[in-house]
């Protein structure tokens, strides 16, 4: 990922699904299948693509709460976003952490 200029925080809200994310899954899951020629129609196929994207996502998260803190986000600012609590957000995502999420986001950059 590139770095994003210096902005000015937002309050963060709770992440909340509806239609635009459905549409957005669907449509992620339908591309993920024609790459990897499988048939969405098949049920194990569906939930294997569908693990790939979750876990794509997941390891996309410590890099943003690590770029989030550096511009000055507090863990309870970060567990909003994430919808968990600021000692789940820290545990999980702070570099002192020795549990936190050490994954790198997949590029193929």
């Amino acid at each position: 990922m590139r770095p994003c200029p210096r902005v000015q925080p937002v309050a963060p809200v709770p992440p909340h699904s509806g239609n635009d994310t459905w549409d957005l899954i669907e449509n992620a899951l339908r591309q993920l299948a024609e790459r990897r020629g499988g048939w969405l129609g098949e049920p194990l196929t569906a939930i294997t693509m569908l693990a790939s994207l979750i876990d794509q996502a997941g390891r996309m998260i410590p890099e943003l709460a690590a770029e989030a803190r550096k511009n000055g986000a507090s863990w309870a600012t970060i567990a909003t976003a994430l919808g968990t609590s600021p000692e789940q957000a820290e545990l999980h995502y702070s570099r002192r952490s020795p549990v936190r999420d050490t994954r790198e986001p997949q590029d193929p950059d």
